[in-house]
Formats: structure tokens, C-alpha cells, sequence
């Protein structure tokens, strides 16, 4: 009954060694180390991006108008009082410069070709008549009076011939009777507000209005002169079309350029009144488009840092901005193609090795 005690006495120290030992952690196994290229410093502070040509950058836009010209728009419209006789063309009708549009008479123009007419019969009489009585007036054998009243017909008959020769040289007419209206332009005839039979007067509007598939000129405004050697299109809802510059001036605000464009001879222009002109980088030769945070600044010139694929070492090269687009630049400069330029000039410049060209 005694020795139950003395057993649990004996092997207490050992149950709570063991007791001891489970409780404690097992031991870890030691963490990989970090992969050397997460400790190791960046190799650069910035990127080397490749050097692309021009034409890929994106196109400048401006608003840009389609203007109305004598080429692409003209109305015939009767010089004189007319009576229309007849009609020669419909709404939609297609015609050539010259073709007929309405035959009229204008009873102005016939009263002047009969007074030029006239006149010019009874200046001829009195003129012989006057040579005449200059003789018998040097002896003495007629009165002054007769005298000047055949000076005062001639005088009222020239200003009569005066007087019809402005009416027919201002209708650009030579012929009486039934006078035929001709089209000024070739194009499409868009309207034909008359009647036949009606009386119509200048100030009635056009007898037929024509407009021309091309001749339109196109006007925009630019913030600076248009750049030499770019090129143009104007585009619209309508679509798109080639351009050429005609012209530019000093805009009348004093802030920036008005300048003009039209198609190319013959070419048709989108049907729509407004748009935009897109201008088109240079990409000739030389003309290179990078990150415009790559072009540094040196006085009043600009620089770029670069290097080719396979240099090692850098480069610094000058450059002439002809414009930033966006995030872009375009630079004149001489680079290989497939240089590379560093995207921080200032941070770049530290890898310049001497300065030679890459």
C-alpha cells in the first residue's frame, strides 16, 4: 500500500521533462534568402526608348471652315428687268460652264440700242450740219443763235448716247431681243426659284443658282506659322481629303496665323461646312520623333542623350524642335536609325562618354 506513493515520486521528474520538451517549438528550417536581382540597385534611373520616324507621329488639328468662291458657287440673275420666256434646267440638273439656263428679253436694253441707235444718226447730221454753219459764220451769214442751237442738240444727243451706252455696257449685253442667261460655272443646279412669264428684276434674287463640286477653299486658324514642309488634310463628318496651303497672314487679333487651303485642281471636297485641318509633320530624312521629356534644354539650343542598341557608351547630339505633339516631340537631328535616347536628358547626360555621335 506504501510503495503506489513512492512509484509516482520516482518517475514525476521525468513526466514533466517530457511534459517540457513537447511544449517547446519545433525548430524552423531557415527562410530562403532574397533572389539577388530585389536587393541589387536598378542599373539606371530612367529608360532608353528607341527613336521612331515622324510620320508616325499624331496629326496637329485645328477648327477649319469650308468657304464658299466664285468657282465653286454662282446664281444667274438677270442685269436688267427680264421677262422669262422659257426655262433651259431643273433642280439637279448637271451643267457646263456656258450652257443655257433661261432665255428672257429686257425691254431696257432695247430702248437703249434704239436711242445709241438714234443718236448716234442725229449726231452725224448735226455734226455736218454745224461744220457748216462754221463757215458762214466766219463771213457773217448766220446768226449766233442758229449757231448754238445746233451746238445744244448735239450736246442733248451725246448725252443720250452716253446715257444707253452705260445701260448696255453695265448688262454686259450687245443684241436686243430674246437674250439668252448662261451659267457661270459648271456644277449642279441647286435651285430655280422663277416662273415662267413673271417680270423679273435684279433685286428678286436668281432666276437658277449652281454650285460646283469643287473650287472651295478651306480657312483655319493657327496658333504659330505653318510649319515649312508639312502637309494637310481637311477632315469632316463627311470624310476626308488632301489640302495644300495657298496662304497665311498675321491673324487681325494679333494671336496667331489665318491661313488658306484648297484641294487639289479638280479634286471634290467633303459636303460639309465645317472640319478640321490636320497638319502632318515633316518626315523627311533626319526627322525623328521622341519622348519630348528627352529633349533637354542648353541655352537657347536642345539636346537629346542617346546611343545605339549595341553602344555602350552615350552621346550627346543637338537637335532642332520643330514641334511637340502630345507626348512626343519631333526633332531634326542627325541619328541613326534605331538609336535609343534616354527618357531624363539631365540623368542621361552622366553616361556621356566624350561626346561623340552614337
Amino acid at each position: 500500500m506504501h510503495r503506489v506513493p513512492s512509484l509516482l515520486v520516482s518517475i514525476a521528474p521525468v513526466i514533466a521533462l517530457s511534459m517540457l520538451a513537447g511544449c517547446r517549438e519545433p525548430a524552423s528550417e531557415p527562410s530562403p534568402a532574397p533572389p539577388a536581382s530585389a536587393c541589387a540597385p536598378p542599373s539606371s534611373s530612367f529608360a532608353w526608348i528607341a527613336v521612331r520616324p515622324a510620320s508616325e507621329a499624331s496629326p496637329e488639328e485645328y477648327p477649319a471652315r469650308l468657304l464658299r468662291t466664285s468657282a465653286s458657287e454662282a446664281v444667274v440673275v438677270p442685269p436688267l428687268p427680264a421677262r422669262l420666256v422659257s426655262l433651259a434646267v431643273r433642280p439637279g440638273d448637271t451643267v457646263s460652264q456656258g450652257d443655257p439656263i433661261a432665255r428672257v428679253v429686257m425691254p431696257e436694253i432695247d430702248v437703249a440700242l434704239a436711242t445709241l441707235t438714234g443718236a448716234d444718226s442725229a449726231l452725224a447730221i448735226l455734226r455736218r450740219r454745224r461744220t457748216q454753219l462754221g463757215l458762214l459764220e466766219r463771213e457773217r451769214l448766220v446768226q449766233a443763235s442758229e449757231v448754238a442751237a445746233v451746238d445744244l442738240e448735239i450736246a442733248r444727243h451725246s448725252a443720250d448716247r452716253l446715257r444707253a451706252s452705260a445701260v448696255i455696257t453695265g448688262a454686259g449685253i450687245s443684241r436686243g431681243g430674246t437674250i439668252v442667261l448662261r451659267s457661270p460655272i459648271a456644277g449642279v443646279v441647286t435651285e430655280v426659284p422663277a416662273t415662267l412669264g413673271e417680270l423679273r428684276r435684279p433685286e428678286d434674287g436668281p432666276i437658277a443658282r449652281v454650285r460646283s463640286r469643287v473650287g472651295q477653299r478651306i480657312e483655319a486658324t493657327f496658333p504659330a506659322r505653318p510649319a515649312e514642309g508639312a502637309t494637310y488634310s481637311f477632315r469632316s463628318a463627311a470624310g476626308s481629303a488632301p489640302i495644300a496651303l495657298v496662304n497665311q497672314v498675321p491673324a487681325p487679333t494679333g494671336l496667331g496665323y489665318l491661313a488658306w487651303f484648297e484641294p487639289p485642281a479638280g479634286a471634290e471636297m467633303p459636303a460639309a461646312a465645317e472640319g478640321r485641318v490636320l497638319v502632318h509633320s515633316p518626315a523627311g530624312a533626319g526627322t525623328w520623333l521622341v519622348p519630348a521629356t528627352a529633349v533637354g534644354a542648353r541655352g537657347p539650343g536642345r539636346f537629346v542623350v542617346a546611343r545605339t542598341r549595341s553602344g555602350a557608351g552615350a552621346a550627346l547630339v543637338p537637335v532642332e524642335l520643330v514641334r511637340v505633339a502630345n507626348a512626343d516631340a519631333i526633332v531634326r537631328a542627325a541619328l541613326p536609325e534605331g538609336a535609343l535616347v534616354a527618357s531624363d536628358p539631365a540623368r542621361g547626360e552622366g553616361l556621356v562618354d566624350g561626346g561623340a555621335r552614337p
